[in-house]
C-alpha cells in the first residue's frame, strides 16, 4: 500500500481533490447563497492548478518534454509556490474574512495577508533562482500560519456567540477543524521532522507518505462535510 501511494502520489492526490470538488458541484445549489460556495470554488481551483502543475509529466507522455527540458520550467516549483503556498493562503484567508463578523479580526487577517505578500514577493525577487528550483520555507510557514490564524479566529468567534450551542451543525466549524487537523499533522512532521528530505531518501519517503495520507483525509473530509451537512441561516457578508 505504501509503495503504491508513493509511486502514484500525484494521481492519488488529484483523485481525492477531484472527489471533493465533484461532491461540491453536486451540492452547489444547496450552498450557492452561503460563503460555503467559496470552499467549493477553492476545491475546483486546487484541482485545476494541480492538473496544470502536472505539465512536465503531460509533456513527457505526449513526447514534447524536450520543449522545457533545458529551461527553468522543467520543474513546477514556481507553479506550486504561486498557486498553492501563496494562492491557497490568500484564498482561504479571504474565505475566513467572509465568515468572521468581528471587524478587528478582519483587519488582522487583512494586514497579515499584506505582510505575507510583501515577504513572499521580496523572497522571490531576492532569490529568483530558488523560485524555479525549489520552494521557500518562509513562504510555506507563512501559508500555514495564515490558514491556521483564519481558522482559529473563526472558532474563537464561534465560542463567543450563541451559535456555539449548535456548533455540530455548522459547516464552517467542520471546515475549520479539518484544516487545523491537516496543519497540525503536516507542519511538525513535514517541515521539522523531515527537514532534510531534500537530501535524505528516508525522510523524503516519510514526508510524502505523510502528505498523501493527510491530503486523503482532508479532501475526503471536505467531500463528506459538504454532502452530509445542510446550510443554516448563513448569508453572504
Amino acid at each position: 500500500m505504501k509503495d503504491f501511494l508513493l509511486y502514484n502520489y500525484a494521481f492519488v492526490n488529484l483523485a481525492v481533490v477531484f472527489i471533493a470538488a465533484f461532491s461540491g458541484l453536486i451540492v452547489f445549489k444547496t450552498y450557492k447563497e452561503t460563503p460555503v460556495k467559496y470552499i467549493i470554488y477553492f476545491l475546483f481551483y486546487v484541482f485545476i492548478t494541480q492538473v496544470i502543475g502536472s505539465y512536465s509529466s503531460i509533456l513527457y507522455q505526449l513526447g514534447f518534454y524536450h520543449l522545457i527540458e533545458n529551461t527553468v520550467f522543467r520543474f513546477n516549483f514556481w507553479w506550486v509556490t504561486l498557486t498553492w503556498y501563496i494562492g491557497s493562503a490568500i484564498f482561504l484567508t479571504w474565505y475566513f474574512k467572509k465568515i468572521i463578523n468581528s471587524r478587528f479580526l478582519k483587519k488582522i487577517l487583512k494586514y497579515a495577508v499584506i505582510l505575507f505578500l510583501i515577504i513572499s514577493i521580496a523572497s522571490i525577487v531576492v532569490n529568483l533562482e530558488r523560485f524555479f528550483g525549489g520552494t521557500f520555507k518562509i513562504i510555506r510557514i507563512g501559508n500555514m500560519s495564515l490558514i491556521m490564524i483564519g481558522a482559529a479566529f473563526y472558532l474563537y468567534e464561534l465560542l463567543q456567540s450563541p451559535k456555539v450551542l449548535e456548533f455540530y451543525k455548522d459547516v464552517h466549524f467542520y471546515i475549520s477543524i479539518i484544516l487545523i487537523i491537516w496543519l497540525l499533522v503536516t507542519i511538525p512532521l513535514v517541515h521539522f521532522v523531515c527537514g532534510e528530505a531534500d537530501t535524505d531518501p528516508v525522510q523524503a519517503e516519510l514526508k510524502w507518505i505523510i502528505m498523501v495520507y493527510a491530503n486523503i483525509f482532508m479532501y475526503l473530509a471536505f467531500a463528506i462535510t459538504l454532502i452530509v451537512l445542510k446550510p443554516k441561516n448563513d448569508l453572504l457578508n
